[in-house]
C-alpha cells in the first residue's frame, strides 16, 4: 500500500480484519523487520480501553504471541506484534480437509494449554481461545509450534467490567455455556472453548452458533480408534457443562490420554504427510536503508547558484521503503538552522518590513536570470 504510519511502521498488505480492528503486515522502518500489526480508529471509548489492555499484555512465553511496541495518528492508533508465518490453525484445517490427524491435535491442545497456564497465572482470561486465533510457525512437517494471539477481549479476572451485565463477549460457538448467560469471566470458559475446538479439529465440523451451547455427549462419536478416542477423552473432561467440573489448564495438559498421544509424534505409525507452509513466502521489503532518520521533512532551502527551483514530480504510487512518503510523520519539526549561504544582492529598501528574506533572494535571482536572457536574446 505504501502508506507509512508514524512516521516508521509501512503497511504492506491486510492479513485480516476483525471486529476489533485490522491486522496488517508492515515493515518497521526503524527496526529493520516485517511484523504483525493491529490497527482500529478511536471512534469507541470501550474497544479503545481494549484494544489498549490488549497492548499491555506481556507474558513472555514461547506460546503467547506478545505485542512489541504501539503508535497513535489522529485517530487511528496501532500496535505492533511478531508475525507468525505459517498462519492459524483454521488455515490448517482448511487445507487439509477440514480434520487434523490425533497426533497433530494433541500437540496442539497441549502447547495451548501451556499458553493457557502462563495467561491464567497471570491473572488474565482470553475469552476468546478458536481455531483463528491459534497461530502456527513455519514447521513444514516437523512438530508444530504454536502461539496464542488476540487478547482484544481478554480480562484481568480482578479489574472491572467493561460492558454492560447482559452484553455477551466471545465468538459464538466457542463461548462457555455461562458466558453466554453474561458470568464474570473466568479461567474454566477458556478450557471449555478449547474443547470445542479439540472437538471441530477432530470431527471437522465447525460448533453451532445458535445460542447456548447443549451439553456436548463425545459417546456416539467413539469408534474404536485408541488415538481417536484419547482425544474425546481430553474434549470429555475439557467441556463439562458445570464450571466447576473443568479442569485448570495445567491439570488438563496432565490428562494421560494427552500426554500419551503427544509423546507419541514421531511414531511411524501416525506419520503422516501434513506441513506448515510459511504463508507469506514473498520477499522481505529491501531495508538497505533503514538505519536512516524516516521522519519526512520540508526540503532545504535551494542554493545561492544555479536556476530557480522548479517543483519537484509527484511521488510515485509506491515508494521504495527506505523514502517515506511526504506528510506521514508525526514527530516534532526539525529545529530549524540558519542555512549557510553567500549573501546575494538584495533590492533597494530591503529595510523595511515585508516578505521573509529567502523570498527576497529568490526573486532576486530571477530578475537577475531573466535580465541575463534577455541580453543573450538580444545580443
Amino acid at each position: 500500500m505504501g502508506e507509512v504510519f508514524a512516521g516508521r511502521y509501512e503497511l504492506l498488505d491486510p492479513i485480516a480484519t476483525g471486529g476489533m480492528g485490522t491486522v496488517w503486515r508492515v515493515l518497521d522502518r526503524t527496526a529493520g523487520e516485517v511484523k504483525a500489526a493491529k490497527m482500529l480508529r478511536q471512534t469507541d471509548a470501550a474497544m479503545l480501553l481494549r484494544f489498549v489492555r490488549e497492548q499491555g499484555v506481556r507474558i513472555d512465553h514461547t506460546h503467547v504471541v506478545t505485542p512489541q511496541s504501539w503508535a497513535g495518528v489522529d485517530d487511528r492508533v496501532l500496535f505492533t506484534m511478531p508475525l507468525v508465518r505459517g498462519g492459524s490453525v483454521s488455515n490448517l484445517t482448511r487445507r487439509h480437509g477440514g480434520s487434523l490427524p490425533p497426533r497433530w491435535i494433541a500437540v496442539l491442545a497441549d502447547q495451548t494449554l501451556q499458553a493457557l497456564e502462563a495467561v491464567h497465572a497471570a491473572g488474565i482470561v482470553h475469552r476468546d481461545i478458536k481455531p483463528g486465533n491459534l497461530l502456527l510457525e513455519p514447521t513444514g512437517r516437523s512438530r508444530p509450534h504454536l502461539r496464542l494471539t488476540d487478547f482484544g477481549i481478554a480480562v484481568p479476572s480482578d479489574e472491572p467490567r467493561l460492558t454492560h451485565v447482559a452484553m455477551v463477549i466471545g465468538t459464538p460457538g466457542y463461548m462457555a455455556p455461562e458466558q453466554y448467560r453474561g458470568s464474570d469471566p473466568d479461567p474454566s470458559a477458556d478450557i471449555y472453548a478449547l474443547g470445542v475446538v479439540v472437538l471441530e479439529m477432530l470431527t471437522g465440523r465447525r460448533p453451532s452458533s445458535d445460542g447456548e451451547p447443549p451439553p456436548i455427549d463425545v459417546a456416539a462419536l467413539r469408534n474404536g480408534n485408541p488415538e481417536h478416542d484419547a482425544i474425546l477423552d481430553v474434549v470429555e473432561a475439557a467441556t463439562a457443562y458445570d464450571a466447576l467440573a473443568r479442569p485448570s489448564a495445567a491439570a488438563l495438559r496432565a490428562h494421560p490420554a494427552l500426554q500419551s498421544l503427544a509423546a507419541r509424534w514421531d511414531d511411524p505409525a501416525l506419520l503422516d504427510d501434513l506441513e506448515v507452509p510459511d504463508e507469506y513466502p514473498t520477499p522481505t521489503p529491501d531495508i538497505s536503508a533503514t538505519n536512516l532518520p524516516t521522519t519526512s521533512y520540508p526540503p532545504p532551502p535551494p542554493s545561492s547558484y544555479g536556476p530557480p527551483p522548479t517543483m519537484p514530480p509527484s511521488a510515485p504510487p509506491s515508494a521504495p521503503p527506505s523514502t517515506p512518503p511526504i506528510g506521514t510523520a508525526v514527530l516534532p519539526p526539525h529545529p530549524a538552522a540558519a542555512p549557510t549561504r553567500l549573501d546575494a544582492p538584495r533590492p533597494h529598501g530591503s529595510g523595511r518590513s515585508g516578505p521573509p528574506i529567502d523570498a527576497l533572494v529568490l526573486l532576486g535571482l530571477g530578475l537577475v536570470g531573466l535580465v541575463i536572457a534577455l541580453i543573450l536574446l538580444l545580443g
